[in-house]
């Protein structure tokens, strides 16, 4: 009986130590993302040195070959150089087709909604890629390019960032904040011009508490320039009574 006994306890406890080693680690939201950055990170890096590996393998020896042969240390460099020798011996080089301003400006637009159907984070990282470039090596399409995902990242990082503090997708994308918002230096921090934002719009039980602070010169006249902190205290009300106020803080909006 007691051998018996023994056998149970000892089925129970192997069972209840390979119940324990089955059960799945479970992660927080933020665990998980984490995680899969580190994963995605990884698998990109060794993506990465595999693409530059081959093309080490393929052109490595070559292209030192033409770095001595040419002296010059670029590929550009490299074949401006030869192209400008060819050319001189009557040999046609084809070159890539010309296009119109219109016409880079069309497929530079589908490029860059192409990589921005793709993801912020593509968005990311091919202006990251474009800006290390730097504009004096980049074609006129990579600069219309660039200039729409730099747009377009930081309409998502304002649009992110008006999120944090409330503000709704159906004001932060209308026509009238984005106008708004157009007149101030871009450096501005995107909470401080929905904060004045707010007070153009029609208001009930607005505070009155320090309105019209600092809003006039010692002589009584509205000033010329007013900074960002001296505009944050002004109230709907301040800018409805003396609309030459609001014209003097929008001014001063585009120097902040």
């Amino acid at each position: 009986m007691e051998m018996n006994e023994n056998l149970v306890t000892e089925e129970v406890a192997e069972n209840t130590e390979q119940t324990v080693e089955e059960t799945p680690k479970t992660y927080t939201e933020a665990e998980f993302n984490a995680k899969l950055d580190e994963v995605i990170g990884k698998k990109l890096a060794r993506k990465e040195a595999k693409i530059r590996k081959e093309y080490e393998r393929k052109y490595g020896d070559l292209e030192e070959v033409l770095k001595a042969g040419t002296g010059k240390d670029s590929v550009e460099e490299m074949t401006d150089t030869f192209t400008k020798f060819y050319e001189s011996k009557g040999i046609k080089i084809n070159k890539k087709p010309e296009y119109s301003a219109k016409d880079i400006e069309v497929l530079a637009r589908a490029e860059a909604e192409d990589i921005i159907r793709m993801g912020y984070e593509d968005v990311v990282e091919e202006v990251d890629r474009l800006t290390e470039l730097g504009a004096a090596k980049m074609t006129a399409k990579e600069k219309a390019v660039f200039k729409v995902l730099a747009e377009h990242r930081q309409n998502a990082e304002r649009s992110n960032e008006l999120a944090k503090i409330g503000v709704t997708e159906n004001i932060y994308n209308s026509k009238e904040f984005r106008d708004f918002q157009s007149k101030f230096n871009p450096n501005t921090p995107i909470a401080d011009v929905y904060d004045i934002y707010t007070k153009t719009q029609p208001k009930k039980n607005i505070k009155t508490m320090g309105s019209m602070k600092n809003s006039t010169s010692d002589d009584g006249t509205v000033k010329d320039f007013y900074t960002r902190d001296e505009a944050l205290q002004f109230t709907k009300k301040d800018f409805d009574n003396n609309p030459a106020l609001f014209k003097a803080v929008e001014a001063s909006m585009l120097k902040w």
